[in-house]
Order: structure tokens, then C-alpha cells, then sequence
């Protein structure tokens, strides 16, 4: 989901979730449930060798993933998922009313049950992304890239995640075919994909595209 270039403060907050009511949770958009069977296939493979994962999220939205992975794969008080946005949308949610986006996220997350630690760091994932970096924090198992979709923006998100991922580690880069104009009038500077396939063959010797996957999203894993 891409976001405003608009910079918010950066704020962090962090949560243990409580026990959930399905009617306390409340989404607008569902642009994550095509991608289930991808990460149920990737994660499940993950968590028969490390229980407790750590899960990075660029780009949250309402939450609709992070709550998925909160039911499904970070269960345990030792799992831990952090999750970046600035909460304020990006040029495609420019018709959309997203004021109280941040703490519609947050009453999502706290409504699922699970004792895992969410994470929560508002502002852009560039700034973000480089705190997490420079706070040396411990690397993760899994990380999902889906904030802005501005070519740009993305490679400065795929460089910075991948430094921030395990090997073995697995990077989801969402909206990998996506573009919002006519056929014959794109502009890749605006587009996720120039800039993941400029990631992908830099980092070549360093990763591997996991095959047979739908092309909605695409998977590297970290050698």
C-alpha cells in the first residue's frame, strides 16, 4: 500500500494484544487475501523451524495482514512483528478519507488475541528502515515490502529490508505487476516493478527468486 511523502513525526509504539471479538474488527480494503496462499505455503515452512518469528512489515495499512499473521503464525510472546507506515496514504488514497487510519490499525491489532509484540513505528519507511538498521536490532525471518510504490521508494526499501533480513529470510514484494494506468501509458518511475527487478539483479549472487508463485507478489530469499 503505498504512502504519502508527506513526513509525519515518527512514533513508536508497542503492543501485547488482547483477547479478540471477530466484530471488533473493521476493514475498508482487501488487497491481502489473494496472497494467503503464498505466505500460509512460505510461513508454515518457516515456523517448523523457528516457533517464534520475526516479522517485518513495510507498509500496514488497516492491518488487515498483520492480523492474519497474528492469528496464524505469530502466536507466542517470544514472536514479534514490526510494522511501518505513515498512516497517511499515498498518491493512489488521495480520494480517500484516511485520518483515522493509524488508530483504526491499531484497534484491529489490539482485537486479535495473540500475546506476540506488534511493533508499531509511524513514519516514513525510509526513516524507519534506517533506525531499525542503526539500532542494530535483531534480524528477521520474514519481511513483507508494500508502502510506497513509487519506483524510487521501493528500491531504497528493498536495499534497507534486505539488510534487515536473515538467510534464509524471506522478502514479499507486493504489487509486483501493479499499475494503475492504461496499457501503453505507464510510467515506471511511478511502478514497484522497474524497481525490483533493478533490485533483484544487483543483489543477484545474493538471492534467489522463489518459482511458482503468483506474480501479485514477488519472493526472494536471502542466500
Amino acid at each position: 500500500m503505498p504512502k504519502s511523502k508527506n513526513k509525519p513525526n515518527p512514533q513508536k509504539t508497542e503492543f501485547q494484544v488482547s483477547p479478540a471479538k471477530p466484530s471488533e474488527l473493521h476493514f475498508t480494503q482487501d488487497w491481502f487475501s489473494r496472497s494467503i496462499p503464498s505466505w500460509q505455503f512460505i510461513l508454515s515452512r518457516m515456523a517448523q523451524k523457528t516457533p517464534h518469528l520475526r516479522i517485518l512489515e513495510v507498509g500496514v495499512f488497516e492491518g488487515r495482514s498483520t492480523c492474519w499473521l497474528l492469528q496464524n503464525f505469530c502466536k507466542t510472546p517470544e514472536s514479534t512483528i514490526v510494522a511501518i507506515d505513515s498512516f497517511q496514504g499515498g498518491i493512489e488514497h488521495k480520494n480517500m478519507e484516511l485520518g483515522g487510519l493509524k488508530k483504526q490499525f491499531e484497534n484491529n491489532i489490539a482485537s486479535i488475541g495473540s500475546p506476540a509484540k506488534v511493533d508499531v513505528r509511524a513514519g516514513l519507511s525510509i526513516d524507519q528502515l534506517c533506525r531499525l538498521v542503526a539500532e542494530d536490532t535483531e534480524s528477521f525471518d520474514f519481511i513483507s515490502v508494500d508502502a510506497s510504490h513509487q519506483a524510487a521508494d521501493v528500491l531504497g526499501d528493498a536495499v534497507l529490508a534486505f539488510q534487515l533480513l536473515k538467510r534464509g529470510g524471506v522478502i514479499a514484494f507486493d504489487d509486483y505487476i501493479w499499475s494503475p494506468m492504461r496499457p501503453g501509458t505507464e510510467n515506471p518511475l511511478f511502478l514497484p516493478k522497474a524497481a525490483i527487478d533493478a533490485f533483484t539483479t544487483i543483489y543477484s549472487q545474493k538471492l534467489r527468486i522463489l518459482p511458482n508463485l503468483p506474480l501479485y507478489q514477488l519472493y526472494i530469499q536471502k542466500y
